[in-house]
């Protein structure tokens, strides 16, 4: 990557994500680590300048990947026999394929990051509140999460790579339609 301004602010804010890793703080009933509060200021950044219609999209995705996790995360607390695979996995893979679900293609890819982030916070902040008003303690953001949030943007990383992969070899090795060949 070439030095500039961009690549600045991804090492500054790779910086600050892991010396905040340990930290949290409380809000009322609620503890929450400092890394979740890091990661929505940013993701939110990065959807300020989206028109409103696709800031009500986004809102549905977010509502619709935090159900989903929090139902998962929830029948994986109250009745582990049911979940044959291992809740991280099953995490990772929640927040993949909400994200693929509601933003397939290539060209939202950065709002498909922030999507995938946010509906996984607010999905924390659904099963802290859920499990701190039945009694158990529970960290909003905690490290579980953190890293399973780290693995599937990965994931969605290596994926659009590979898509770009794909999309130069099509292009390079695309016959010119003009030619006449084989005459």
């Amino acid at each position: 990557m070439k030095k500039g301004r961009a690549r600045f602010w991804i090492s500054f804010c790779t910086l600050v994500l892991v010396a905040s890793f340990p930290y949290e703080f409380g809000m009322g009933h609620y503890r929450v680590t400092v890394p979740l509060v890091l990661i929505v200021v940013l993701a939110l950044w990065t959807i300020r300048e989206l028109p409103l219609h696709k800031k009500l999209y986004l809102f549905i995705s977010l509502i619709s990947t935090a159900m989903c996790l929090t139902g998962v995360k929830l029948v994986s607390i109250y009745d582990p026999v049911l979940v044959i695979v291992d809740p991280f996995i099953l995490d990772v893979s929640v927040l993949i394929i909400m994200g693929f679900l509601f933003y397939s293609d290539v060209a939202s890819r950065n709002v498909r990051y922030a999507s995938v982030l946010l509906g996984g916070a607010l999905g924390q902040v659904f099963i802290g509140m859920i499990l701190t008003t039945i009694g158990f303690g529970h960290t909003i953001g905690e490290h579980k999460y953190m890293d399973a949030a780290a693995v599937s943007f990965l994931i969605l990383v290596g994926i659009d790579g590979l898509l770009f992969i794909n999309r130069l070899f099509n292009a390079k090795l695309q016959e010119n339609k003009g030619d006449a060949h084989h005459l």
